[in-house]
């Protein structure tokens, strides 16, 4: 069997809505060119299929002759883009290293849609299954390719999509145009599919024939191989460099073997931008102080952050030279909601570049003023819940809010809802966000509501989260129903992952450290890019098992959180 490939591709903006570099070379050759190039190497592949918005022309990019498959455009009138685009987009920003994990159960396939055009141009061809990668997935595997595919046509009725479990951008997915019909007429995305459903629960697709296996060090790479963030197009010029004239034919595995080949040659690599998540607690403030927070068992004397100083913070993180893939959510210990200009901060954060804007919330408020949070350019609201019921909110959060929080999700959900169906006809809408999402942490008095708690906000909202009880290094005491980590304790992968700056301006070593004990630096008087280089001095210390000399490290317990 044969099939096309199709190629979303805008050569203006990328999926995550940076500027696209699909005109940028790669070893002598265009982004674009080395992608179409990969997908004319597939055997089952006898056509390419370019899909781009109106005024463009994505076959100036590549060189004429140099394709020895036809490859021919279609164009989609609706931009590649429709009423659920937004609601994708903000979800992948949270979990872009991540072949999966974004809000809602988004994958890195999800990228690829919408379905619309996707539809549009295989019924245009008459073909019954597709390959898909996006015009800036440049490093696919054309072989792993090739094996989704033969899957694939075992039985395309009963498989209806291949995907696997490597990195974003080193492959692609194998679907038939039936599967693409339902995700439009569902308006659905893949994640609807591998994510998963409190009202259809099955097993993982992991563990499913629909999943195409790949060698452990390709699916632990934890990469982004996608030519758009600054993070991701500097590893990628770092692999092509190191393999030369072989890049043209390297597999995924030589692809990630290269990639740790430049991690291990310039440690210093990660820390050219500051890193993909920043906490800012605007406030230490909460109205819930029971026995699940912190401030049930610690005093914190931090004031309100100065506003200025929080304005100078995100402008900071939205420069280019901080890295265009940073995500900021507002939070912390505190209720962001509580700051007097939290409103101010998110908009300043967005105009100036912040990919990405959250924020963490009792919702413990008066309904006037929730509009706000549809009204500013949010990603994502994160409800402290904590509970499924008045009794159990009582007891871990001391107070009897629980109605109130019930009552101001509610108002979000059925509001967004109207805003979306106001505004039919704008596939570019952001009526569909933010994202609401109520969070729980585990411990032995939530445990018997988990689960009730995680399909009833799932089956709602699309996203709930179950958290880990933390103790803030011995701050409060254990509250996990077990001990969660693993026997062998390794170096923590948050400190090279996260930035936590706290309301008097200091940089906590992580996000344990509550009180600031063990600050890594101070926003008042250094910059963020010179704070987080500095910190590679503490990385360096837990690679070498040294963390017991770090003044909160030894006694950590929550190393192993992702």
């Amino acid at each position: 069997m044969t099939v096309i490939a199709l190629i979303p591709t805008d050569t203006q903006t990328s999926r995550l809505g940076l500027r696209a570099r699909l005109d940028d070379k790669l070893n002598g050759e265009s982004v674009l060119g080395h992608t179409v190039g990969r997908a004319a190497s597939i055997p089952s592949v006898e056509k390419i299929v370019l899909i781009h918005p109106p005024g463009q022309d994505p076959m100036s990019l590549i060189e004429p002759g140099s394709i020895k498959k036809p490859v021919t455009t279609y164009l989609d009138p609706g931009c590649l883009s429709d009423r659920q685009t937004a609601r994708w987009v903000a979800a992948r920003k949270w979990a872009q290293p991540n072949w999966r994990g974004g809000l809602g159960g988004a994958t890195c396939y999800d990228e690829l849609l919408p379905p619309g055009p996707l539809v549009a141009a295989l019924e245009a061809h008459g073909d019954e299954a597709a390959f898909i990668v996006r015009g800036d997935w440049c490093l696919f595997d054309p072989e792993l390719a090739q094996e989704q595919l033969n899957l694939l046509f075992q039985d395309v009725q009963a498989m209806k999509m291949i995907f696997t479990q490597a990195p974003p951008g080193l492959s692609g997915i194998a679907v038939s145009l039936e599967t693409l019909g339902q995700l439009r007429e569902g308006q659905a995305g893949f994640g609807n599919i591998l994510g998963y459903n409190p009202q259809q629960p099955y097993i993982d697709p992991i563990g499913r024939d629909v999943n195409c296996p790949v060698p452990p060090p390709v699916r632990d790479c934890g990469h982004r191989f996608i030519y758009d963030t600054p993070r991701s197009v500097a590893m990628m010029e770092a692999v092509a460099e190191r393999l030369g004239d072989a890049l043209t034919r390297a597999d995924a595995l030589a692809v990630t073997d290269a990639c740790r080949a430049v991690e291990f040659a310039d440690p210093g690599l990660g820390y050219r931008w500051l890193p993909r998540q920043v906490t800012l607690e605007l406030t230490p403030r909460r109205q819930a102080a029971g026995p699940i927070t912190p401030h049930h068992h610690v005093t914190i004397d931090r004031p309100d952050m100065d506003t200025d100083m929080a304005l100078r913070i995100v402008e900071q993180i939205g420069e280019a030279s901080a890295g265009h893939d940073v995500t900021l959510l507002l939070g912390g210990l505190g209720d962001a909601m509580l700051h007097p200009q939290w409103d101010q901060i998110v908009t300043k954060a967005r105009e100036a570049g912040v990919l990405g804007v959250g924020i963490e919330t009792d919702l413990l408020c008066e309904q006037d003023d929730l509009a706000p949070l549809l009204d500013l350019p949010l990603d994502l609201v994160k409800i402290r819940f904590n509970a499924d019921t008045a009794e159990t909110y009582r007891k871990v959060m001391g107070t009897d809010g629980f109605k109130q929080v019930i009552n101001n999700i509610e108002w979000l959900f059925n509001e967004r809802l109207r805003r979306a169906q106001d505004t039919v006809g704008h596939p570019d809408t952001r009526a569909s966000l933010p994202w609401l999402i109520p969070s729980m942490v585990k411990t032995a008095d939530t445990l018997a509501e988990m689960e009730s708690f995680f399909d009833k906000w799932t089956h709602y909202l699309g996203q709930a989260l179950i958290e880990p009880a933390c103790d803030g290094c011995g701050l409060m005491p254990p509250t996990s129903p077990v001990p969660m980590q693993p026997p062998d304790r390794q170096a923590c992968r948050q400190i090279t992952r996260r930035m936590s700056i706290l309301s008097d301006g200091s940089v906590a070593l992580c996000d344990q450290d509550w009180l600031g004990r063990s600050v890594i630096g101070d926003t008042k008087l250094q910059t963020l890019m010179d704070i987080w280089r500095s910190s590679r001095d503490v990385a360096l210390a837990h690679a070498q098992e040294r963390w017991s000399e770090l003044t909160i490290c030894g006694g950590c317990v929550e190393w192993h959180r992702p």
